[in-house]
């Protein structure tokens, strides 16, 4: 049998280094040009991955607010917009149960409907009024600090308590005259205008159900389910920028 013969290899055959320092040397000179290129390089990735992470939040931003436009378009500006909160809410259309708003004049309700109505006045930046007022101005706080004014709920709450103290005449303007009279009832028909316009703007699209009454009519429900404000985050917000309009002495001019 014919033995098989093996030839050890020598590690300074082609293909193999007889050791590290025959590499040639680098110069200090390509090395640094090496750790430049290598920083740009690593920049670059950085930016990149920047540049597409900004692109996505934006695109994501974009899609969210394409979303919410198509229900709820916000075509005017307000501050009071960042502190807006929806919820589910059932409104009761009798007036049954305790209700510190409703029924006969009495110290109970006339503290509710003070101190609802203690933010009808709030204090905006002069930035804020830029851009919601359209070229309108208004009265400047003395210190500088901004300008007053009056967000529409309030106004429409005003209304509400305005037309409540009609109602109940004697008891809230016992002394009133006859030239006071016709004021007031000038006062009156704008509030019920203003609240058409109101409902109209609005138009909330809330449906209640009917049933069918002892006596025989179709009546609607004395509840709806709706969608609402957070009234308790923007009133808290509101009350944050309230201006103390029983001293004048604050504003300019």
């Amino acid at each position: 049998m014919q033995k098989t013969s093996y030839t050890h290899l020598s590690n300074t055959e082609e293909g193999e280094s007889q050791d590290f320092d025959d590499y040639p040397e680098i110069s200090p000179n390509d090395q640094a040009r090496i750790s430049i290129r290598h920083a740009v390089i690593y920049l670059l990735l950085g930016l990149s991955d920047i540049l597409f992470f900004s692109l996505w939040l934006i695109s994501i931003r974009k899609t969210n607010q394409a979303a919410a436009s198509c229900a709820r378009p916000q075509l005017i500006y307000s501050p009071a917009t960042e502190a807006l909160r929806y919820e589910k809410k059932r409104l009761w259309r009798d007036i049954d149960g305790p209700n510190p708003f409703s029924g006969s004049p009495r110290p109970e309700l006339d503290k509710a409907w003070h101190d609802i109505l203690d933010p009808i006045t709030i204090k905006v930046t002069a930035d804020e009024l830029f851009q919601f007022a359209e070229g309108d101005s208004s009265i400047a706080l003395k210190d500088g600090s901004g300008y007053i004014a009056e967000m529409g709920v309030y106004h429409e709450l005003h209304c509400v308590k305005r037309i409540r103290r009609y109602i109940h005449l004697e008891h809230y303007y016992p002394n009133m005259t006859a030239e006071d009279r016709i004021v007031e009832d000038k006062h009156i028909d704008h509030c019920l205008e203003y609240w058409r316009e109101a409902a109209m703007c609005r138009g909330d699209v809330t449906l209640g159900t009917y049933f069918w009454r002892e006596d025989g009519f179709p009546t609607s429900q004395v509840y709806t389910d709706n969608e609402c404000i957070d009234w308790r985050a923007l009133d808290t917000w509101a009350r944050k920028r309230m201006v103390d309009m029983t001293d004048y002495s604050i504003l300019e001019g």
